[in-house]
Formats: C-alpha cells, sequence, structure tokens
C-alpha cells in the first residue's frame, strides 16, 4: 500500500508533517544548500546517477561535503517505502546548523532531507495545446549552474508569468542572449536545426535537456549547442520548454506573438514522443 507524503531526515522516515528543521538551519537562514527533483516512472528513478553528479559537481563548487552513495540509498529506500509508481523525489542537502553569521563555520554536519509525493502530471490537453511565454530580463545570480536553493528571482519571474497565464518566462540577458526559463531549458528550431544555450554558468544544465538532445541525435536531428537572441524568437520555426515535470512543452506564443503555425510543432511532438521511449527503455533496463 502507498504511503504518499512521506520524508526522510538526517536518518529517518517519517510522515512529512512530523518533518522539521531547526531555525538555525543555514538551510533555512541562508538558502545555503542544494537540491534536486527527480521523476519516478513505474517505481523507477529516471537517470538518477545524472541528478547526483550534477549535486556532487555543485557541492563541490560550494565546498559542501556530501556523500554521493548514501544519498542514493537514502533516495532508493524512500520511493520503496512509499510504494509509489510515478512521483517526485525532492532531496535537499544544507550546510547544516549554526547560529546565524555569513562567515562558514568549519566542520558542520551537513542537513539531509528527501520528500516522495505523489506526480499530478500536466493535463494531455497542455500538450495539445502549448504554452505560453513572455520575455524578461535575466536577474538570477552568476552561478546557474549550481542548484541552489536560493530562487527568489526564479519564484518572482514563475509567479509573474502565471499571473498573466503562461507557463514561464524566457530569460534574455543584456546582450538579448536567451538562457532559460525560471524552471525550465529552452530550445527553438531555425531553419530546421535545433538549437539550444550550452552548459556553463548561465544555465543549469538540465537532466531532460540532456535527455531531449540523446534523443535529437538519435532520430538525426541536426543539433547546435548555441544561444540564439530575444531578436531571433519572432524568426524561430518551433520553441520548447524542457524540466523534469513538463518533460517536453511546446511553446506557441511569446509576448502575444505566435511562434510557427501557433501550435506545438512536428519536431516537439517528435522529441516529447522520443523521450517517452526512452523513459520506457531505460525503465526496463533498470
Amino acid at each position: 500500500m502507498a504511503v504518499p507524503e512521506l520524508a526522510y531526515l538526517n536518518g529517518r522516515f517519517l510522515p512529512i508533517s512530523e518533518a522539521a528543521v531547526p531555525i538555525d538551519d543555514r538551510g533555512l537562514l541562508f538558502g545555503d544548500s542544494l537540491y534536486e527533483v527527480i521523476r519516478v516512472y513505474a517505481g523507477k528513478f529516471f537517470r538518477l546517477d545524472a541528478h547526483l553528479a550534477r549535486l556532487e559537481q555543485g557541492a563541490r563548487a560550494i565546498e559542501l561535503p556530501i556523500a554521493v552513495e548514501e544519498l542514493r540509498a537514502v533516495l532508493l529506500e524512500l520511493a520503496r517505502r512509499s510504494g509509489l509508481g510515478d512521483a517526485f523525489v525532492y532531496l535537499q542537502v544544507t550546510r547544516g546548523v549554526a547560529p546565524r553569521n555569513h562567515v562558514i563555520p568549519p566542520d558542520l554536519e551537513p542537513t539531509v532531507l528527501a520528500t516522495v509525493r505523489p506526480l499530478v502530471p500536466l493535463p494531455a490537453e497542455q500538450y495539445e495545446q502549448g504554452a505560453r511565454a513572455i520575455l524578461r530580463p535575466d536577474i538570477r545570480w552568476g552561478r546557474r549552474d549550481i542548484k541552489a536553493t536560493t530562487l527568489l528571482p526564479n519564484i518572482l519571474r514563475k509567479t509573474e508569468a502565471a499571473r498573466l497565464g503562461c507557463y514561464d518566462v524566457l530569460h534574455y540577458e543584456p546582450d538579448g542572449t536567451i538562457t532559460e526559463g525560471s524552471t525550465c531549458n529552452i530550445f527553438g528550431v531555425f531553419n530546421g536545426v535545433l538549437r539550444t544555450h550550452p552548459t556553463g554558468p548561465r544555465i543549469l544544465a538540465g537532466i531532460t535537456r540532456g535527455a531531449v538532445l540523446d534523443c535529437a541525435r538519435e532520430l538525426g536531428i541536426p543539433v547546435e549547442e548555441r544561444p540564439f537572441t530575444r531578436e531571433e524568437v519572432p524568426a524561430a520555426e518551433e520553441l520548447f520548454f524542457t524540466d523534469t515535470y513538463c518533460e517536453v512543452l511546446g511553446i506557441v506564443e511569446v509576448d502575444g506573438q505566435p511562434i510557427g503555425q501557433g501550435r506545438p510543432g512536428p519536431l516537439t511532438r517528435r522529441l516529447h514522443a522520443a523521450f517517452r521511449r526512452l523513459v520506457a527503455r531505460e525503465a526496463r533496463a533498470d
């Protein structure tokens, strides 16, 4: 029997309603912490190794000690205990507990928390209709490749988009370069070529982004990991978002102007179908 709303906190599995961190936890006080959101399909984690590798890379960048194999064991056990087939697992590792001080104290014990909840997928009609988006300046910090919990700019942008009836934003930098959304990576199709911003400090290397690139190359779709600009957006034949939740979601309108034919395009549909096949194939091989 499934046990929804289950948590892990520093060695204990317990109901989410009973899990709590001390008020001096640096994750609470400063956002001094990292996180991952991992999809579970039919009881199997999707690309857990890639999620943990990204977490480990971020931990090295901020000098946060983590034990990846212990985290893997925790996540697998959490999913097993939940009994959920399709779920989201949230993992957060904070610097630990200490009196509030900007200077990082030595020898802190990290706080490890994780939760599992049932997946509520996007409705099928969302994929048929596609998503609307808005263009906004990128006001986030300069190390977006580190998946830190300091997400206030993302929250403000995502909320603004929702208020305008949009799914997300297309962030752009002062030179006009499109980076990503507040929760999503962004792809464009120009003259039949799939383009997306290359990995590096300016974007988060999304796990779904990487999987979609694998699918595109498998299908023989030309790919360029090269940014496009806000000026190029109106000329895009197709645009789409990718992330752990939406998978591959066509963008049909930006700032009120239609993209392509004003509906999810053929490459977007092909890649979403290929992504679903990839998920099924990797789950069977797990």
